[in-house]
């Protein structure tokens, strides 16, 4: 009980998500915590580290709530979203971030079975950014990734995000998420 209590605490001071990368198309079970941490390159000419923290929680069956802290990075990235169900691997997931200027997101999220315990995450992504004195600016990306169970509570997430418009970004990054 007290290491759920600890997830969920740290998971809440760091109330901030990008919600392109560690998503899949399905949802966390009801009251299930996730944590992960994911070291990733921005490809933006420059390629920035960055580094990752993670959480969810399912809130009902077929919705949970993601959140993201991006440190070390060009600019620190904040925001959250909630995903929801539309199938069996099929998610749509909408929220906000601020990362330089605010902005929203959304996400359709596929996962294809390739191996007992290995899934293809990819879907489609886009961003609507607002920055301060500057024109609306419409970000899209193709999420191209594998999803390894390592065990029942633990799966490694290697990622890449294709940007497709400018200035998108192209990102790929690789970690662990543990389950509670």
């Amino acid at each position: 009980m007290k290491k759920t209590i600890l997830i969920a605490v740290f998971a809440a001071i760091n109330v901030m998500s990008l919600g392109q990368v560690f998503n899949t198309g399905q949802t966390l079970k009801p009251k299930t915590i996730s944590v992960g941490f994911e070291p990733a390159v921005l490809i933006n000419g420059s390629n920035e580290f960055m580094l990752f923290l993670h959480g969810g929680y399912g809130l009902t069956r077929g919705i949970d709530v993601g959140i993201t802290a991006g440190v070390l990075g060009p600019d620190n990235y904040f925001g959250a979203n909630v995903e929801f169900v539309l199938g069996k691997n099929v998610s749509l997931a909408g929220g906000a971030h601020s990362f330089g200027s605010f902005g929203l997101d959304g996400t359709l999220n596929l996962t294809f079975g390739l191996a007992k315990g290995v899934r293809l995450i990819t879907g489609l992504d886009t961003d609507i950014n607002f920055p301060d004195g500057g024109d609306t600016q419409f970000l899209l990306w193709i999420p191209a990734g594998v999803d390894i169970g390592l065990r029942k509570n633990m799966s490694f997430i290697l990622e890449a995000e294709i940007g497709l418009t400018d200035p998108a970004y192209n990102l790929i990054g690789g970690g662990v998420v543990f389950y509670f």
